[in-house]
């Protein structure tokens, strides 16, 4: 009799567990489906000329004078500047060397990169025993916050997300290896992240404070390693490319300003729900291994994000990283809900659903209504094709004007054939610091013979986002 009332409760302890899992796989499911809704904007967007952002035309710009031997790093006292590595140009501008547009290309590799970083997340989240529901949740969750806050850097060409995936791909080779293994491989593929776009300190500085708590040592000659490694490449690349580019990537004019990062603390609040679950689960789990590194990691990109918004012009990239570790730390918070007291009473499942709830209103309380109408509004997606023969007809004037020309939307100048004569930002950086006077400024122009040129703003994807209110973080 106790025997067969053990398998009763066995058997409906059993199915109690399988309707728990399959109500978590359902919210799981809808989560995605509300991630991929919004990720079709971004991904529409891309197969258009119009240009996204005005690093768009400014990278291939470079990726295509890496193809053709042009002028990769000019002096700073020119027009124009280059203030990133290279390794971004060649791969771009050698993939766009069989008949491709670089602009293309760059869209291209940028969201695989992104698709990448989901299943980074996930995996690093694995590495601290994560289950794999919790996993996929931390890389959609990161996937959430792209398309829904970062998301015309989504689909764009731009080095950043590439890099951090190669970064994030860095960081889960040394979570595997250490402390047992040579870290050599991973700390030297950080270099090379680095030279993609050298704005990610988060990771490889969080990795080495991470060595140093085991062995400051081993911390101490991976440092070295890396210090080497980038050195050898600086020089490999300052004989290619001569002093100017030592001078562009480290002495790039910037205006610095304090209260400007203080500032920025409100352009990522809306991380803040999924902090709170995440702090309570760190707090309630500090001794463990999983929870020392995710409070590592997020303290790490919170500070590395307020240290670049120190400078005048650092767009929502600098909180990529930041982004990384709390998908990182909501998928192992999410894992392990169950220990956590603090939760007024709720059982497991109910748990689970406020977390995936909170994550869903995050994404649903962004401004941005163009994944919406995209669904709903044939003629919000007419647009795109009417907005596209109005690039091309800017374009046929652009190109019929001889001489060099600089362009309101640079990616049309380009498209018309004309180089990059003006770089606007670097112009306003080195008046800010006093390097170049307005009178200095007309006269290199004239000199120059650059016609400036305003383009119909229909030629851009501006005039296509439908916002609620501003939601873009400078």
């Amino acid at each position: 009799m106790k025997t067969l009332a053990f398998l009763i409760l066995a058997r409906m302890s059993t199915t109690r567990m399988a309707a728990v899992q399959r109500y978590d796989l359902m919210l799981a499911g809808a989560f995605a489906a509300l991630c991929i809704f919004y990720a079709a904007w971004p991904v529409w967007r891309a197969f258009f000329p119009l240009e996204i952002d005005l690093k768009e035309p400014w990278n291939a710009y470079h990726g295509d004078a890496a193809l053709h031997g042009g002028q990769l790093y000019p002096d700073l006292a020119s027009l124009v500047a280059n203030n990133y590595p290279p390794l971004w140009y060649y791969v771009t501008g050698a993939i766009a060397g069989v008949g491709l547009d670089a602009i293309y290309v760059g869209r291209a590799l940028s969201f695989a990169a992104i698709l990448a970083l989901v299943v980074t997340i996930a995996f690093v989240i694995r590495r601290f025993d994560g289950g794999w529901l919790a996993s996929v949740l931390g890389g959609l969750f990161f996937l959430g916050t792209m398309v829904r806050f970062a998301d015309w850097y989504v689909a764009m060409n731009d080095p950043h997300v590439p890099a951090l995936a190669i970064m994030m791909a860095a960081l889960l080779w040394f979570l595997h290896r250490e402390p047992a293994r040579s870290v050599t491989a991973p700390i030297v593929l950080m270099v090379v992240a680095g030279f993609f776009k050298q704005a990610l300190i988060a990771i490889p500085a969080m990795t080495l404070f991470l060595m140093a708590c085991h062995s400051p040592r081993r911390a101490l000659r991976a440092g070295l390693l890396a210090g080497a490694t980038a050195a050898a490449a600086i020089a490999l690349f300052t004989a290619i490319y001569g002093t100017s580019f030592v001078e562009q990537i480290f002495l790039y004019p910037r205006e610095l300003s304090v209260e400007r990062a203080w500032n920025s603390l409100a352009r990522i609040g809306m991380l803040a729900p999924a902090l709170a679950v995440w702090a309570i689960w760190v707090w309630r789990d500090r001794r463990t291994e999983a929870a020392r590194f995710s409070a590592t990691f997020v303290l790490f990109a919170l500070a590395a994000y307020l240290l670049q918004k120190l400078g005048a012009g650092v767009d929502v990239n600098a909180a990529f990283e930041l982004y990384a570790a709390v998908a990182v730390g909501i998928g192992l918070a999410f894992d392990r809900i169950a220990r956590v007291p603090v939760f007024w009473g709720m059982g497991v499942t109910t748990r689970r659903s406020v977390v995936i709830g909170a994550l869903a209103l995050v994404l649903l309380a962004a401004p941005g209504l163009e994944p919406y109408l995209l669904f709903a509004s044939p003629a919000y997606r007419a647009e795109f094709s009417h907005n596209t023969a109005v690039m091309r007809s800017e374009v046929e004037r652009i190109a019929a004007i001889p001489g060099p020309v600089h362009c309101s939307i640079d990616s049309v100048c380009r498209a018309a054939g004309k180089r990059f004569a003006l770089d606007v930002f670097f112009i306003g950086q080195r008046g800010a610091t006093g390097h170049l006077t307005a009178s200095e400024l007309k006269a290199s122009i004239t000199a120059q013979g650059i016609k400036q040129e305003t383009i119909d703003p229909r030629a851009s994807i501006r005039p296509l986002q439908r916002q609620l209110f501003h939601g873009r973080a400078p």
